[in-house]
């Protein structure tokens, strides 16, 4: 299992374990983590050898490694900057060792600040505007999405 902070950018990711959930983020978005099957293309490799040796070994080749770190699994992060509002997120890979924090900035996403449940998420893909009135009252740093 990932190792768990208190701040959700500090989470850590483990061959494992990946990090879901849904979170607000510091641009003001809530957004869920998707976490879809760890699949390496064979675009990847350069070769039919290095194809070959991850077919037997099951680890990445080193010339994919990033910083010494082994990718060992992707993830997107899909958000809603309010009703309608809806940013869809790109697949990157994650690296062994790597912080959500790391994985935020090396793709140029905002950093979640707070979890929050996966309703407020539905609430705004839904359009469900009664809903999210009512996590704003336990929530209210989500008042700014009912504007």
């Amino acid at each position: 299992m990932a190792r768990r902070y208190n701040d959700p950018a500090d989470y850590v990711f483990d061959p494992n374990y990946s990090i879901g959930g849904c979170y607000l983020f510091d641009d003001g978005t809530v957004g869920c983590i998707g976490d879809p099957d760890f699949e390496i293309d064979e675009d990847y490799f350069e070769d039919e050898d290095e194809y070959e040796y991850y077919d037997k070994t099951g680890r990445v080749p080193q010339r994919l490694w990033e910083n010494g770190r082994e990718p060992i699994g992707n993830i997107y992060i899909d958000r809603y900057g309010g009703i309608g509002d809806f940013l869809q997120g790109d697949c990157f890979w994650y690296y062994e060792g790597e912080t959500l924090r790391d994985w935020c900035i090396r793709n140029g996403y905002p950093l979640p600040v707070l979890e929050v449940p996966e309703e407020v998420y539905e609430a705004l893909e839904d359009g469900n505007v009664s809903a999210l009135r009512e996590y704003a009252r336990d929530i209210p740093e989500l008042k700014y999405l009912l504007r």
